[in-house]
C-alpha cells in the first residue's frame, strides 16, 4: 500500500504521479469510447421509422368504375365503347317513308307495241333502303273497270334491286310492258291491248302513285 502512495524509484515522485494520472485519463477515455460504440453507435429504430414515409400521408390506389386507378387518389374516368349508330341508309323503307310516281315512256303507243314504264321512288324524310321486288312493288294497267295487265301475273318483269332513297332525289326502276293482256302465270300469246285510253298505277308497300293515262292508237 505504501508503494502506491509513495512511488519507489530513482526518478522524482512527481514524475511517477504524472504517469499514473496520464494512464488513468487514457483508461477513462477508452471506457467512454467503448460505451458510446456499444451502447449508442447503432441507429435508433424509432428515428429510422420516423424518417421513412408516413403511412397516413401515402396516397393509396382508388379503384374506378372504368377499371383504372390513380396513385394521386383521384378517380380517372375512361370512355366505354359505344355501339355505332345505325345509319339512315340501313333503315328499310316502308310505304309511309316513300313517294311513288309512275310514268309511261310515251303517251301515245301504237297498237301491239311494247312500252317501258318508269317507277320513281323518293324518301319522304330521311334516307332509307328500298327493296325493289315483287313483294314490295306492283304495277297495274286498266281500261275503265277492265284490268288489262299487272305485275302480280308477271313478277319477273320487275328488276330486283336495292335503292338508297333520299328526300328530293328520285330513284327510278324500269318495267317493260309487252302491250298485251296478262293472266296468272304470265302465259305467252295473250291478246294485244286494243286502241283506247289506259291508266297505269304503281304501288310500293301499300303506297299508291297517282294514276297516269296514255293512249293506244
Amino acid at each position: 500500500m505504501s508503494s502506491l502512495l509513495r512511488p519507489v524509484g530513482h526518478l522524482p515522485a512527481s514524475v511517477y504521479w504524472f504517469r499514473r494520472a496520464l494512464l488513468l485519463v487514457v483508461l477513462v477515455a477508452l471506457v467512454f469510447v467503448l460505451v458510446r460504440v456499444l451502447g449508442g453507435g447503432g441507429s435508433d429504430p424509432k428515428n429510422s421509422a420516423a424518417s421513412g414515409p408516413d403511412p397516413s400521408t401515402t396516397p393509396t390506389a382508388v379503384p374506378t368504375s372504368a377499371g383504372k386507378t390513380s396513385t394521386s387518389g383521384k378517380t380517372t374516368k375512361t370512355s366505354e365503347p359505344t355501339k355505332p349508330p345505325e345509319t339512315p341508309k340501313d333503315v328499310k323503307c316502308t310505304g309511309s317513308d316513300v313517294t311513288v310516281e309512275v310514268l309511261p315512256a310515251t303517251r301515245n303507243l301504237p297498237a301491239g307495241g311494247a312500252m317501258n314504264l318508269v317507277v320513281q321512288l323518293s324518301a319522304v324524310r330521311d334516307e332509307c333502303r328500298a327493296e325493289v321486288d315483287p313483294s314490295e312493288l306492283s304495277l297495274t294497267i286498266t281500261s275503265g273497270e277492265d284490268q288489262i295487265w299487272t305485275t302480280e301475273h308477271c313478277e319477273k318483269v320487275i328488276p330486283r334491286a336495292t335503292l338508297v332513297l333520299a328526300k328530293g332525289k328520285q330513284s327510278p326502276s324500269i318495267i317493260a310492258w309487252d302491250g298485251r293482256r296478262s293472266r296468272p302465270g304470265c302465259l305467252p300469246g295473250q291478246l294485244k291491248a286494243k286502241p283506247g285510253t289506259y291508266v297505269v298505277k304503281a304501288t310500293y308497300d301499300g303506297r299508291d302513285s297517282a294514276p297516269q293515262a296514255f293512249t293506244i292508237v
